[in-house]
């Protein structure tokens, strides 16, 4: 028997040509020398540990997977690349060359590379415009999405009827947390090993506590780096809309009882957190995630599931070819 493919849900891509669209702003986005890497990014000056060839050289990616023992990768762009804060105009200009440059990318790899739409999401009606065109006419498989949309959570009314949209057309959605550097993570890294899980944390609560993954339960949800804090905060979650009326103000339904459609990725950095996840969400939810080709990526990830404990051959199979595909087509089968 033929085994089957193992996916890699999280990976990222960047063509050379987006770089001019991304000077200014927010997060300045420069190509400098950083410990004498000549091409290293930055990002407000921060290193973002990935150089451009790592980036936007398919043989970069093609290599790192066969070193990987990955047979599919689903790539997006990084996550300095939602502006939300910009011009919804100019914000759609950088979108539009990205999903281009992306879908030429996956088209040369047609049985080893997906890509999902980036969308000005600042304007809804332009996000659907252009996940429209992305998903119709060039053939990306769904979308994704950071989670601060200028100071608002995903889950806010604004964005309500582009993800109503989003579900109707059963496209699935990968979050990943938003990287700005700021003040109040400014040393020691924190803008990615604590502000990024935070921030995924606070997506997921906004999610199942405004009634949005009750109104939407077919919305076909990806988290990045295992979900954050979300995880080991659900049973917190759980014991307030027990016990609060204002944690349950507007959903009936209990947090657990809303994942359904949520799925995590395995970048967890550590076996026992691993385990756990999967003990409490099911391996039928968890999809491996690598987040290459930056540097906190999970370069081993087939090694780092046979090394989390308690996990059977069964569940991991079921993660590395199976989960992926219910995640992007709602079925076993990319067929449907």
């Amino acid at each position: 028997m033929t085994s089957r493919p193992v996916w890699d849900v999280h990976g990222h891509y960047l063509p050379e040509a987006s770089f001019d669209l991304m000077v200014e702003g927010q997060a300045k986005v420069k190509v400098e020398q950083i410990n004498g890497l000549a091409e290293s990014i930055t990002v407000n000056g921060l290193p973002v540990g990935a150089t451009v060839t790592q980036l936007a050289s398919i043989e970069s990616i093609l290599a790192a997977m066969d070193q990987a023992g990955l047979d599919r990768r689903i790539l997006t762009p990084p996550p300095f690349t939602y502006r939300y804060w910009d011009d919804p105009a100019d914000s759609l200009q950088l979108c539009r060359l990205l999903n281009d440059a992306l879908a030429g990318l996956v088209a040369s790899q047609p049985h080893r590379l997906f890509g999902l739409c980036t969308v000005p999401l600042q304007d809804p009606a332009l996000a659907l415009g252009e996940l429209k065109r992305g998903m119709d006419e060039l053939g990306l498989l769904g979308l994704a999405v950071g989670t601060n949309v200028a100071g608002s959570l995903l889950s806010d009314d604004s964005y309500r009827s582009f993800f109503r949209a989003v579900a109707k057309r059963g496209a699935p959605v990968l979050v990943h947390p938003e990287f700005v550097p700021s003040p109040r993570y400014s040393g020691y890294y924190l803008v990615n090993v604590l502000g990024m899980p935070v921030e995924t944390g606070a997506t997921v609560a906004g999610m199942i506590f405004s009634g949005m993954l009750e109104e939407l339960p077919d919305l076909r949800v990806c988290f990045v780096h295992g979900g954050g804090v979300a995880p080991s905060l659900l049973g917190r979650w759980i014991h307030s809309w027990k016990t609060r009326s204002d944690t349950r103000a507007d959903t009936t339904i209990a947090p657990l009882e809303q994942l359904g459609s949520i799925y995590w990725d395995s970048l967890t950095h550590s076996a026992a957190t691993l385990s756990f996840l999967v003990e409490l969400v099911g391996a039928e939810h968890v999809v491996v995630g690598t987040d290459a080709p930056f540097d906190m990526e999970d370069a081993t990830p087939l090694a780092s599931l046979a090394a989390a404990p308690r996990l059977s051959e069964g569940q991991i199979s079921q993660i590395q070819s199976v989960t992926p595909l219910r995640w992007l087509y709602g079925s076993d089968s990319q067929d449907g």
